[in-house]
């Protein structure tokens, strides 16, 4: 997703909000681990909170319109109009194709009771490289019209996906520290929301070798109003390298607020663990959603191996 730099005009109060967010983790005794996702609507500037309405049996998308629409393809940043879910020109460095794989997943994903999609398009430009991505597909009036798309990386494999109250599912393989470009052997699932016209990547997990590396929100819930100062507590089933989960802060157009850091409560790595943390954006004059993503980061190559998010109306 395309991160937005923050206005001038918030610089120092954001400098003195960093700060203020430091505090330290509370210790929970025991961990108490939710491992669903929370049913969400699209955020729009108009939209008041609440759940999508049953998708009909009979309206909206259909698998040939997807195949034959046009879209805006983000790695190489090219629009292009599919012609049997295929498209291609010639370039400097070879022949662009753009292509749209057979998995798709077909579902209401703004609450309007009419069938949307998600689809994935790969891209190359005559390398190695077969870059994919994910594209939200609203129904409009009768047609396709994309809107949002989030990268998903070069020669991963997207195994299946739907869409439930709102949530594109994807269960896919990627690469671990040791795997070739061309072998993804991870397991891992990824949950996308639409949030203010962008989509959004809220939760990742991770299976290896039969253990699944998650983060889990206890409180607050999704859509929850709170009043600075206000404090986000979770779980994990696996505490992550030295004990330390990254958090970020942003608003819902991409603006991105804060990052930092916080330690889980644990008995050691690889064991179940809790965190809690203290947060208070009215030093920068922030009112309104923010979105606070918590990253499990592997030590071994960067990559995210969990990650836990709650969008919040702040106070």
């Amino acid at each position: 997703m395309n991160r937005k730099l923050l206005v001038p005009s918030l610089a120092i109060a954001l400098s003195i909000l960093a700060c203020n967010l430091q505090s330290g983790p509370t210790v929970s005794p025991t961990p108490s681990i939710t491992v669903t996702d929370t049913p969400i609507p699209a955020l729009t500037a108009t939209s008041t909170p609440g759940l999508p309405t049953p998708l009909p049996s009979s309206s909206g998308l259909t698998v040939d319109m997807l195949r034959n629409g046009t879209y805006y393809a983000p790695v190489y940043k090219h629009t292009v109009t599919l012609i049997n879910g295929t498209y291609s020109e010639n370039t400097s460095s070879g022949i662009y194709t753009v292509q749209m794989l057979d998995v798709h997943a077909i579902g209401d994903l703004n609450g309007d009771g009419v069938a949307d999609a998600a689809i994935i398009l790969v891209e190359n430009d005559g390398g190695s490289g077969q870059f994919e991505s994910v594209i939200a597909v609203y129904s409009s009036g009768g047609s396709a019209v994309q809107a949002g798309q989030a990268q998903l990386g070069d020669r991963v494999q997207v195994n299946s996906m739907d869409i439930a109250s709102g949530v594109i599912h994807l269960n896919m393989l990627v690469q671990g520290p040791n795997d070739p470009m061309c072998c993804p052997t991870l397991a891992e699932k990824q949950s996308y929301w639409m949030i203010a016209g962008n989509l959004w990547l809220m939760r990742v997990t991770t299976t290896n070798s039969g253990a699944e590396r998650s983060i889990n929100i206890n409180s607050p819930a999704n859509w929850a109003d709170e009043t600075n100062p206000f404090t986000v507590t979770g779980a994990v089933p696996l505490s992550p390298f030295e004990n330390t989960l990254a958090y970020h802060i942003y608003l819902p157009d991409g603006t991105k607020v804060n990052d930092s850091s916080l330690l889980v409560s644990s008995s050691g790595m690889g064991t179940p663990g809790t965190f809690s943390q203290s947060f208070n954006l009215s030093m920068a004059g922030i009112t309104g959603y923010v979105i606070i993503q918590f990253v499990d980061v592997s030590a071994a190559d960067g990559s995210t191996l969990a990650m836990g998010s709650v969008l919040v109306k702040v106070h």
